[in-house]
């Protein structure tokens, strides 16, 4: 269950906010007329959530290049039928076990 707290707490309590902050390392919520205004959190609780969201980005990253290599492929006629590709992949097999 998230931390939630009226602003002025912030303002009444910074030191008690910021060891709570850093011993949970969750995220506080802060609300300004009973609406959510802030989140603060510990620096490195936010760069560990942070590389997180930087590893889903390069993976995305690298499956969306992926399949725009294999849509030009298609579009450029770099094709192979089924059959050839399970017969490549036969050979390639044959051949790692073969060392």
């Amino acid at each position: 269950m998230p931390v939630v707290m009226p602003i002025s707490d912030l303002q009444r309590n910074m030191a008690e906010i910021t060891r709570e902050c850093q011993e949970s390392g969750k995220p506080i919520y802060l609300t300004k007329n009973g609406t959510a205004a802030l989140v603060i959190m510990d620096a490195a609780s936010f760069d560990s959530e942070m590389a997180v969201h930087q590893a889903v980005l390069d993976r995305e990253t690298r499956v969306y290049n992926a399949i725009m290599r294999g849509y030009d492929d298609a579009q450029a006629g770099r094709t192979r039928s089924l059959a050839q590709a399970r017969e490549d992949a036969a050979a390639a097999r044959e051949a790692r076990h073969a060392r």
